[in-house]
């Protein structure tokens, strides 16, 4: 089994370890979930090999499915010689069931995105995406092909919780001997504008705060990472490169901090002034890691992933302002269907939720 080091590098000198504890818990009614239960808004969603079961509903050999952001709504994609376009809210109940002219089902590319309001957007034809309304009717489509003659992977969607802000990617684009990336934010039926292109950079993450304000870009090649925040009209806020090869990025409620984690080293940097705040190593991976500014703590989520599967999972707490250290193994079965998903927000004192997991946890830090 591998351990987060009980010596995490602070960059700051003489770093108490001792009188610290974090206790950490799941929800009561997550807590007898397994690794393929995920919780609902009212209910939850139990993943089969062939089938979705959402509360005592069961869907059988779905094509593509998501779950809405806080599990009010899931959409399903169904091949049944046409495909349909299924929405059921989180008690099972089928809201939409629409027969979908002019997708080939046998698209490999075809993905189906979800929104708490009733929305679907759907992926075909590598870059292709259809907006459809609450009743499931179409709205408008848009293309994010790059016209690349060299090729390019499946675009890609990020977007805020209630899908106000929506950022369609192309993560890898061929560009002769090198390969980039393209970011657009889509407004509405023609409405729409680049933010981001790079011809030698690979977006390796793309993520929309909860509000919509803000987007962050994790750009990498060989060479290094390079990060971006930008607000949701395409301006330029923040950049940063560095020659680590990073992993991902969080960003504070207000905007006013960026952590960027590699797969075992944090930093927090102040995005008004640049100045870092303070950073730690880990020799375990680290998959999430956020900055609470008005507790001046870090908690990083650590473990490694298999499929859906948590391997290993431990939470940490770093104290930048009383360089103090408290850690947990996580004695729990432990899965995400989206790493972008995980969340950390701060309740009351010292008390935080861990979201985007099949169980709700709640973290509780003392210095």
């Amino acid at each position: 089994m591998k351990y987060l080091s009980l010596l995490f590098l602070l960059m700051f000198n003489g770093i108490s370890i001792h009188a610290q504890s974090l206790t950490v818990s799941p929800v009561q009614q997550h807590a007898n979930y397994n690794q393929n239960t995920f919780p609902l808004y009212n209910s939850n969603l139990v993943i089969g090999s062939n089938s979705l079961q959402i509360d005592d509903v069961t869907i059988d050999f779905p094509q593509s499915w998501a779950s809405s952001n806080q599990g009010k709504k899931v959409s399903v994609l169904m091949n049944r010689g046409d495909l349909y376009l299924m929405n059921v809210d989180a008690s099972g109940n089928r809201i939409v069931e629409n027969r979908l002219e002019f997708f080939d089902p046998s698209d490999p590319t075809l993905h189906v995105y979800a929104f708490d309001d009733g929305r679907s957007i759907i992926r075909d034809n590598v870059a292709n995406f259809t907006f459809f309304d609450a009743a499931g009717e179409l709205m408008f489509s848009y293309s994010n092909s790059s016209q690349s003659v060299d090729g390019e992977r499946e675009s890609q969607l990020s977007s805020d919780s209630q899908g106000r802000t929506v950022v369609l990617y192309n993560p890898v684009i061929a560009f002769g001997n090198n390969t980039g990336s393209i970011a657009n934010v889509v407004y509405g039926e023609e409405e729409s504008i680049e933010i981001f292109r790079d011809t030698q950079r690979e977006i390796r993450q793309l993520n929309v705060s909860s509000d919509g304000a803000y987007i962050t870009i994790l750009a990498a090649n060989s060479s290094g990472s390079q990060l971006y925040l930008f607000d949701r009209f395409g301006n330029e806020l923040y950049q940063y490169q560095t020659d680590d090869e990073l992993q991902g990025v969080s960003l504070s409620p207000e905007a006013n901090y960026l952590t960027k984690y590699s797969s075992g080293r944090v930093q927090v940097f102040n995005v008004k002034t640049g100045e870092s705040m303070g950073s730690t190593s880990s020799r375990n991976s680290i998959l999430y890691a956020a900055y609470i500014p008005q507790d001046e703590t870090v908690i990083i989520l650590g473990g490694s992933l298999s499929g859906r599967n948590i391997t290993d999972p431990s939470i940490t707490a770093v104290h930048l302002g009383l360089r103090q250290i408290t850690r947990n193994e996580i004695n729990l079965s432990l899965s995400t269907l989206d790493t972008n998903a995980i969340q950390i927000v701060k309740t009351e004192g010292g008390s935080y939720n861990l979201t985007g997991l099949n169980k709700n946890l709640r973290l509780q830090a003392r210095f």
